[in-house]
């Protein structure tokens, strides 16, 4: 068994929920990651480190996500208003627990976060907004504090690559994400006592799958659902894009702070006048007056588009930033949707897809989709081959959670002994695509 360690964890920027979790959001993702991270290493010791709602479980509920009673709260938020967070180290420090790393979803920060903590130039405290002093402080404050302590980063969403705030002093040792490379962090102090402004040096990322953390929640027999049949007898629209405009209305802008419009409207919109997918829509979230001016794009969630997704066949998968890979290539496969790849999505082939589904051109896209509608077993293969991409290592959670653990024992220089996956009488189902619902615990 591997020695015991005691990790840090969270998502910086949210609480982690396990209950009332919108999971068509992507909100789950540190659930079904830190449940399943938590059944592989029985004797690994997690704590939560910023917002949570841990304490809402009830026996039962706990019983069955952390079988192994292993995970915690150490989130305690003091009402001092020079020293908020103290209340987490007083945790560790009264029941004598030396955390060894921490493992922590990155997500949106402030400039500064940390109230009553850096000074603007004319002496007075910056005073953040409450959102960045509830749920992205608590994080900073801690790995300043335990300044020796290694920080690992999930980085699962283009938009928060490194941690963009000036006043965490304790960076990050690697960042574990969706792409390969080096990314300057944001221009911060470099120590709590001198608080001038340095630019900031490069992190390295790592591309770990971190899109597939969803399977180790996916219904065994998700691929039974997908109905064949009906989509080769459709006559409704069969290529659809499930895409947000720039996050959620104006804000969270992704990457190159740009709107997907500009991609959309060329190999969408544009390509696919005068063909019969001069009908295909985009569905998501954008701003009114993009819902107004092209009538191609419509507000609609994912889990309101049953007929619509089973009548059809192809999607396009693109990214802002380019060759960061996303769940979306994914979630449009357990979708029934072929996901046709933009230049720009996988450039390095993380996916190892069909190669067939790399575009070249819009033209590329138009001609791909007409073949394949004249040939229907074209189809019926290329969807199984899809379908066969989701191995057994993703979706019993060993090959995330060891390729994980084998780079930070290997930073850190410790031994860590594979895991075989999460034990079948522990495995649990959160169904996705639905509104509102808390995920079943579904007992076998």
């Amino acid at each position: 068994m591997n020695e015991k360690k005691i990790v840090l964890i969270g998502k910086i920027g949210k609480s982690v929920k396990f209950k009332n979790t919108v999971v068509s959001t992507g909100d789950d993702a540190p659930m079904i990651f830190y449940t399943s991270i938590a059944k592989m290493n029985p004797n690994y010791d997690f704590y939560f480190i910023g917002p949570n709602d841990l304490k809402k479980l009830n026996d039962e509920e706990y019983d069955f996500l952390f079988p192994y009673h292993n995970v915690y709260s150490a989130f305690i938020r003091t009402e001092k208003e020079d020293d908020w967070y103290h209340g987490i180290l007083d945790y560790f420090n009264e029941k004598n627990i030396k955390p060894d790393f921490a493992l922590v979803f990155n997500g949106m920060t402030s400039n500064v976060n940390i109230p009553n903590f850096l000074k603007k130039p004319d002496g007075e405290f910056y005073n953040p907004l409450f959102a960045y002093k509830n749920y992205a402080a608590p994080y900073l404050y801690v790995f300043n504090h335990l300044g020796d302590l290694p920080v690992f980063l999930i980085s699962e969403d283009a938009r928060y690559i490194t941690i963009n705030a000036k006043d965490l002093v304790n960076q990050p040792r690697l960042i574990l994400s969706q792409i390969n490379g080096e990314f300057e962090t944001y221009k911060h102090i470099t120590s709590l006592e001198d608080h001038t402004i340095h630019k900031g040096e490069t992190l390295k990322a790592i591309y770990c799958g971190m899109e597939k953390i969803f399977m180790m929640g996916l219904e065994r027999n998700w691929a039974d659902k997908i109905d064949i049949e009906r989509k080769l007898k459709s006559t409704g629209n069969h290529f659809i894009v499930l895409s947000n405009g720039c996050g959620t209305a104006k804000i969270n802008h992704a990457g190159n702070n740009s709107s997907r419009l500009p991609t959309y409207k060329k190999w969408i919109i544009d390509n696919f006048k005068g063909t019969p997918y001069a009908s295909t829509k985009i569905y998501g979230s954008w701003d009114d007056e993009i819902y107004e001016q092209y009538p191609e794009i419509i507000n609609k969630k994912i889990y309101e588009l049953g007929d619509e997704i089973a009548d059809a066949k192809y999607t396009l998968c693109y990214s802002q930033v380019p060759g960061f890979v996303t769940i979306k290539f994914w979630e449009c496969i357990c979708l029934g949707l072929i996901p046709f790849i933009h230049p720009d999505y996988d450039c390095n082939h993380y996916l190892n897809a069909p190669e067939y589904l790399y575009l070249k051109s819009p033209e590329d896209l138009r001609n791909k989709i007409e073949e394949l509608e004249n040939n229907p077993e074209m189809y019926r293969d290329l969807m199984n081959q899809c379908i066969g991409m989701f191995k057994e290592s993703w979706l019993s959670g060993s090959a995330l959670n060891n390729y994980i653990f084998k780079n930070i024992s290997e930073m850190l220089g410790f031994t860590y002994e594979k895991s075989t996956g999460i034990p079948e009488d522990k495995r649990m189902i959160f169904h996705r695509f639905k509104k509102d619902v808390l995920p079943e615990i579904n007992k076998k």
